[in-house]
Parts: C-alpha cells; sequence; structure tokens
C-alpha cells in the first residue's frame, strides 16, 4: 500500500477532491437531474481527459477506487430518495464513458507482446506515449 501511495500521491488529493464535490451533487427534484446540451458537448472531451489521465498516470487503480465509489455513493443516497443532479451525473457519466475508453483501450492492445512485457501486474493499461514511441513513431 506505501507503494502505490507513494506512485500516486500527487493524484489522491484531486480525486479526493473529485469524491467530495461528487458527494454534494445529489437532489430530491426531478428538474435538476438532467444535463444540458452543453454538457453533452463538453462528456466527450472530459472523459478523454480522465482516459488520458487514467492511461498515461497509470493511475487506473486510482480511478477505478473513485469510480466505484461514486456508484457506491449514489446507491447508498438512492436509499435516502436523493439522485445526483445534473453536476453530479456529468461526473458520473464523464467517469462511465471513460472506463469504457480505458476497457477498450486495453482491448485492442491486449495482445502486443511488448507492451504486456513493459506494463506487467494485474490491471493491464498501457501509457498512450509507449503505444506511439512503439508503434507509431517508427511509421513517419
Amino acid at each position: 500500500i506505501f507503494i502505490f501511495i507513494r506512485r500516486h500521491y500527487v493524484y489522491i488529493p484531486f480525486f479526493i477532491i473529485l469524491f467530495i464535490y461528487f458527494s454534494g451533487c445529489f437532489c430530491s427534484t426531478h428538474e435538476e437531474r438532467r444535463i444540458t446540451v452543453p454538457g453533452w458537448l463538453l462528456l466527450g472531451p472530459s472523459a478523454l481527459y480522465y482516459w488520458y489521465l487514467a492511461t498515461e498516470g497509470q493511475i487506473t487503480e486510482l480511478f477505478l477506487l473513485t469510480f466505484f465509489a461514486m456508484v457506491a455513493m449514489v446507491m447508498f443516497q438512492h436509499r435516502k430518495g436523493l439522485s445526483p443532479d445534473s453536476n453530479g451525473l456529468f461526473l458520473l457519466y464523464s467517469f462511465s464513458v471513460t472506463l469504457l475508453l480505458v476497457a477498450l483501450w486495453v482491448a485492442y492492445l491486449w495482445n502486443d507482446q511488448v507492451l504486456r512485457h513493459k506494463y506487467p501486474g494485474l490491471l493491464y493499461v498501457p501509457e498512450p506515449w509507449s503505444y506511439y514511441t512503439l508503434h507509431i513513431r517508427k511509421n513517419h
């Protein structure tokens, strides 16, 4: 656990703050539970940013921990009759799309033996920069 904290100490406060923010994004009214059109337009760039952060920063474990804590918070608040408001939905949807992007990234590079050797461990999530230097830069 100390190795995990030492490797990710810069990102831990960021994800704690995101979770604290998310925990305040619940309401009981139906009207505030909709994401506006600009919110939907920003969902892609937001998810892409979190994808890059989770893959290039090698903080997938921390990202997953935060995502599952958010899902647990939604289930806990739902029992109290509360649902995420538009800000909470935006953050939850951003993390969900990011999780999908990370899964697609890993599936795409699943059989790459060079990257598999470079990124051993329980979670195989190669960095985009490593993929670029290994496969794309050689071709240009």
